[in-house]
């Protein structure tokens, strides 16, 4: 289950596959890293709801950042699964950042790639080892 509570005391949730965590948990990483305001926790800050960022016709008007996000996470997931190494994370992103109009890419660096690649894998650990009754926190 995915709770996220904003400032205001408003919330939104959903009930999530086995999988999805760890997407939600990349998104989490890469935007407060690279301080992606427009990324999915962001839009959701902004009062939008877990279900409208899931749906397709909302997905597609969301704007560049929002899509930086995705594919940062993405990639991220891709890099911690072993998809593809931690080397191959910045081409990764710049190649698809590409195909996208307005895409702005942040400056990054193997240290960067690295440090959040460390982040990921401790939290889907942290998250892994979660009993089903208990929560895992993050602050955005």
């Amino acid at each position: 289950m995915l709770t996220c509570i904003r400032e205001d005391g408003t919330s939104t949730t959903i009930n999530l596959g086995p999988d999805i965590p760890n997407h939600d948990i990349a998104h989490y990483v890469v935007e407060k890293k690279f301080h992606l305001r427009n990324g999915f926790y962001g839009k959701i800050q902004s009062g939008m709801t877990i279900q409208e960022l899931s749906d397709k016709e909302v997905i597609k008007n969301l704007g560049a950042e929002t899509w930086l996000s995705e594919i940062m996470a993405r990639n991220l997931q891709s890099i911690g699964s072993g998809a593809a190494k931690t080397e191959e994370f910045i081409e990764l992103i710049n190649w698809e950042a590409k195909k996208i109009d307005g895409i702005k890419v942040p400056k990054m660096n193997l240290t960067d790639i690295e440090k959040i690649k460390e982040n990921f894998d401790q939290l889907c650990k942290k998250w892994n080892l979660i009993p089903e009754s208990d929560e895992l926190i993050l602050l955005f």
